[in-house]
């Protein structure tokens, strides 16, 4: 998941589950315990929309809500990288903006919520039910848990609701045409093969050598490239709330209050055991001749033959166990005789589990196809999905219980640490009333904070350079820890002397050379490629291989290459034997289609499917351009000092 985080970055789908992401935070306040509430009492404007305010508290708590949410998400694989590269900061005040656009908006069209509207949604939530059906208790004691009033929570659902009515507005008259029903659905089904080569912007040597007045050369152009950023080191207090866990005692009534407001989230699925063989599609030795039609046929009937031969020996005595370490092309399964130990429901692919919910205990399916070839399927046990009892989840709710309240105590040390701080200067002697020590960092800059002692702390780093010289912080609470910082030593951003960086000028140096001649040969080679269509020519040149695709379509990533859209609008206006050249960031592609399949015509169900979808999305795209359109036209003023 990270890596498709990192490589749709910039993309549209991306902006788009961020926006939902934090639409969902702003607009429930169903923060997870322990992780909800400003990092600190640092006060300011961040931004006004049309003269309403958007406070430091209100952005700074949107903020950290996506830095909780992402290291929930990415857990050890959360990075400091990943902050930059999503630019959290940024979306988090963008969809501040946006909600307050569209409150406006919303007043503007007279768009209210009824009280009955307000109470169907807040009666539907499954966190506040018990037994299927809303139980008051149980929404009383959620507030009360999230430290929350009646009034503060269902004036953020009515907000919600508002933000959801004047949304679907907008998107309400979308119409779409035949044209576009028959343009989706050849994306949705025309499929191509295509035959490669690829190598990275540094394939291909430039053997000149690097001249003195070449390298002064370049450091000139390029100082800012070699530029050393601000540095700075601080005194910090750390608190961690795992060292005070053991001091904090769980009653038997705060274990059940916690146990009915998260009922939902011991439901354990529906499980089952099962054991499997599968065929895969391998296309026959004497298929080479044969059409790519003829060989999926050819392939679908060979395993499919195998399966029932195998099953036939299985009914006629044959242990199963030995048959599937015999003849299973899953390896690893069928070393274990086939078994596939427990799993839940969701787990294995739809054709899979399909078959397993129509088989009685003991039952062996016939042969099943899924994507993945043919299965004989051995239902080896189930059981129903069922809510785990108070009983069974005591220790592990107990457990939780010791993270929140130990989290929330060592925010109330660090706040009132903070609060005779501001008094006084003596930061140590303060700390040590508390219990806690004073540390100082070594000099660390933006891009360069390898502090093992804080660890991957956005926050802390980002309230760092925010400082002045011996200026306090705020209290900066991390699910992890809490902190107070002071800035006591500075170094501003240089640009060292040649002689001190001559190898990482040099380096640079050569890599741009390299650079320069795989650009040049690039070009060549795509001049060639087009005048002689001879893929296997040009690999023989370069010692390289052609690499090969299966079929694959618009909406499936490129085998091989990655999710690229500029090459699939390339390849797919392409015939069979014509070529192209692309280059995507690091990587040049030398490409040249192999062969094409039809897409058919769309049933009267796929049509509907396809109107449904595009429906949605087109509402989607005329929605953001019509908030864009509003943004641009709207008096937004940003304090970018705040952030």
């Amino acid at each position: 998941m990270l890596n498709l985080v990192r490589k749709h970055a910039d993309s549209w789908m991306i902006k788009s589950i961020l926006w939902l992401i934090v639409f969902a935070f702003i607009g429930t306040i169903f923060y997870s315990w322990g992780m909800g509430g400003a990092t600190g009492t640092r006060g300011g404007v961040v931004a006004t929309v049309e003269g309403t305010p958007i406070n430091y508290s209100e952005y700074d708590r949107t903020f950290n809500n996506l830095i909780n949410f992402y290291r929930d998400q990415f857990r050890d694989q959360f990075s400091e990288d990943l902050v930059q590269k999503l630019d959290l900061k940024s979306q988090a005040l963008d969809a501040l903006i946006q909600k307050k656009l569209l409150l406006r908006e919303a007043e503007k069209q007279n768009i209210r919520v009824s009280d009955a509207e307000l109470i169907e949604r807040i009666r539907g939530f499954a966190a506040f039910q018990k037994d299927n059906r809303f139980d008051p208790a149980v929404y009383q004691r959620y507030l009360q848990f999230q430290r929350l009033t009646t009034m503060e929570f269902e004036e953020s659902q009515r907000e919600a609701l508002s933000l959801e009515k004047i949304e679907n507005l907008i998107k309400a008259n979308t119409k779409v045409t035949e044209r576009e029903i028959n343009e989706a659905f050849k994306q949705q089904n025309e499929k191509i093969k295509l035959d490669y080569i690829v190598f990275f912007d540094d394939r291909f040597e430039d053997n000149s050598p690097i001249t003195e007045e070449g390298l002064k050369s370049y450091f000139e152009k390029n100082k800012d490239r070699f530029e050393v950023s601000e540095q700075i080191k601080v005194d910090y207090i750390k608190l961690e709330p795992k060292s005070y866990e053991s001091k904090i005692e769980i009653r038997d009534e705060d274990i059940k209050n916690y146990y009915d407001s998260k009922l939902a989230d011991f439901t354990v699925k529906k499980q089952f055991k099962a054991s499997h063989i599968l065929f895969t599609l391998k296309p026959p030795e004497n298929a080479i001749e044969k059409t790519e039609e003829e060989k999926q046929k050819a392939s679908d009937e060979a395993a499919k033959s195998k399966a029932n031969e195998v099953l036939k020996k299985i009914g006629e005595g044959a242990d199963f166990a030995e048959m599937a370490k015999k003849h299973s092309d899953d390896k690893t399964s069928g070393a274990n005789g086939g078994s596939l130990g427990e799993f839940s429901t969701g787990t294995m692919v739809t054709e899979f589990e399909a078959e397993l919910q129509k088989l009685k205990m003991g039952e062996i399916s016939e042969p099943v196809l899924s994507p993945f070839g043919y299965h004989i399927i051995r239902l080896e046990g189930k059981s129903d999905e069922r809510i785990k009892p108070e009983s069974e989840v005591q220790e592990e709710i107990s457990r939780k219980l010791k993270e929140i309240k130990s989290r929330q105590r060592v925010r109330r040390i660090i706040k009132r640490i903070h609060k005779s701080a501001e008094k006084a200067s003596d930061l140590a002697a303060i700390a040590a009333k508390h219990n806690a020590t004073v540390n100082r960092s070594e000099f660390f800059s933006r891009e360069n904070h390898n502090l093992p002692e804080i660890g991957m702390a956005p926050e802390f780093f980002n309230q760092a350079f925010a400082l002045n010289d011996n200026e306090l912080s705020a209290p900066i609470n991390t699910f992890e820890a809490s902190y107070l910082l002071i800035v006591v030593g500075r170094i501003p951003p240089y640009i060292p002397e040649l002689s001190e960086i001559r190898d990482k000028v040099t380096k640079a140096v050569a890599l741009e050379k390299k650079r320069t001649a795989t650009a040049n040969k690039f070009a060549e080679l795509k001049t060639k490629l087009g005048a002689e269509k001879d893929l296997e020519s040009i690999a023989k040149e370069l010692e390289m291989e052609v690499r090969h695709t299966p079929f694959f379509g618009w909406e499936d990533s490129l085998p091989g290459i990655g999710n690229i859209k500029s090459i699939k609008e390339a390849v797919f206006k392409l015939d069979p034997g014509q070529t192209t050249a692309e280059k995507f960031r690091k990587r040049h592609f030398l490409i040249k289609v192999n062969s094409r399949e039809a897409a058919g015509y769309p049933s009267e169900e796929q049509i509907k499917s396809i109107v449904d979808r595009l429906k949605t999305k087109k509402g989607t795209v005329v929605f953001n351009y019509w908030l864009k359109n509003l943004r641009e036209k709207a008096d937004i003023m940003i304090d970018k000092t705040l952030m």
